[in-house]
């Protein structure tokens, strides 16, 4: 009997979430770039930064870590095992960086003229510092992800002679990469030493930069897992579920060496007493220390949990819960006190946050389809997949 197919409907449910999220998304930034700063933020000079600072940039930029330390680990300590997942991990890293960069155009007052950062350089400021390496990392994450663009060109000639340099200068470009992203993580906690005398002692110290470096690896690493096994899941690739085990099982003693540093950090710097406090910034901190240790650790040395790939994405979702509630509260709930500002952000900062991840998910998902990010399966019952190719190594 001929195979009867089925037409599938162009109405989804999904389809009608995505045109939701981008209406929204058009709207509020109609409202900011047209009616005003105002119309689409409840932002002030008493709460100058909030949600597109704390979430899209802070936890952007923080769970976008895992791009450079995967590519540390294949191309710098020779762990040719992750080779297999570090094209995606760059790409994550690439896609973040990137809604990061469109982010910058709602928080800048003035957008039209952030080339001015550009020219009038001022290297004594930390935000000219976390510009520069935005800018900088993000050139370098193009540099690394290119190949996987340039090996769909129809030009042999340029192919073969750019992926001739490109393998050459592989390992200075991840270097450069690494060091330009350790800086990165590093500065954005810097950026809230200037707020000493308003943060509450519970987030305030002065390694803030070390402290945002060590929990965005953890984090990053989560993220990878969790894009990795979402990509099994939905795409038809074939990631060997024992490499997103072995990258989890790194994450455990990078949380406990955080926490470890962090107590005693915490108790150095007189913030010890404001610990068990009735107050709600010290709910905010034990929630934080829930999601971003305790629970996770757990987790991840649980065997029942992690013999289970869904125990080890799990795990690696508490991981970043726990990070993004971190990011909000050095950001906005440990300032609050001080500026009396109670701030809640207004639906249009919410609608712009949610249509920057949208775009990058939806991204990523056609650049696993359709380039050769990730290692997919033999047989593949979709169409737009059998045809993709045996994805290459990076």
């Amino acid at each position: 009997m001929p195979e009867t197919k089925t037409k599938k409907p162009i109405i989804t449910v999904w389809r009608v979430i995505l045109g939701v999220i981008f209406l929204a998304g058009a709207y509020a930034t109609y409202l900011r770039f047209v009616v005003g700063w105002s119309a689409a933020t409840n932002l002030s000079d008493a709460q100058p930064w909030g949600m597109w600072v704390g979430v899209a940039t802070l936890c952007g930029v923080g769970l976008s870590a895992g791009g450079f330390a995967t590519a540390a680990a294949v191309y710098l300590l020779g762990m040719e095992r992750y080779r297999p997942i570090a094209r995606a991990a760059v790409l994550v890293a690439f896609l973040g960086y990137v809604s990061v960069c469109v982010g910058y155009a709602y928080e800048l007052g003035l957008p039209w003229l952030f080339w001015h950062a550009l020219i009038y350089w001022n290297p004594k400021s930390v935000l000219f510092d976390v510009m520069f390496c935005i800018l900088a990392y993000t050139t370098v994450l193009t540099i690394e992800v290119s190949p996987a663009i340039v090996e769909r060109l129809p030009f042999n000639g340029f192919k073969k002679t750019y992926m001739h340099w490109h393998h050459r200068l592989a390992t200075a470009v991840v270097l450069a990469g690494v060091l330009l992203s350790s800086m990165h993580q590093s500065y954005l906690g810097g950026l809230f030493l200037i707020f000493r005398d308003k943060m509450y002692p519970l987030w305030y110290t002065p390694a803030l930069t070390t402290m945002f470096y060590l929990s965005a690896i953890p984090a990053g690493l989560a993220m990878v897992i969790i894009t990795l096994y979402l990509c099994n899941r939905s795409l038809g690739t074939k990631v060997d579920p024992k490499i997103l085990k072995e990258v989890a099982w790194v994450i455990s003693p990078m949380l406990i060496l955080y926490f470890v540093w962090r107590m005693v950090d915490l108790v150095k710097h007189g913030g010890g007493p404001y610990l068990f406090k009735p107050t709600s910034e010290a709910a905010y901190f034990w929630l934080e220390m829930a999601l971003f240790v305790f629970l996770p650790v757990f987790m991840l040395n649980n065997r029942w949990v992690m013999n289970r790939p869904e125990g080890v994405y799990w795990s690696s979702a508490v991981v970043i819960a726990g990070f993004i509630t971190n990011r909000v509260n050095v950001s906005i709930n440990a300032l609050e006190r001080a500026t009396q500002a109670n701030y809640i952000p207004k639906w249009p900062e919410m609608a712009v946050t949610v249509m920057l991840v949208t775009c990058a998910i939806l991204a990523f998902r056609y650049a696993v389809i359709y380039l050769d990010i990730l290692p997919k399966k033999a047989k593949s019952t979709r169409k737009w997949l059998a045809n993709a190719g045996v994805a290459a190594n990076a």
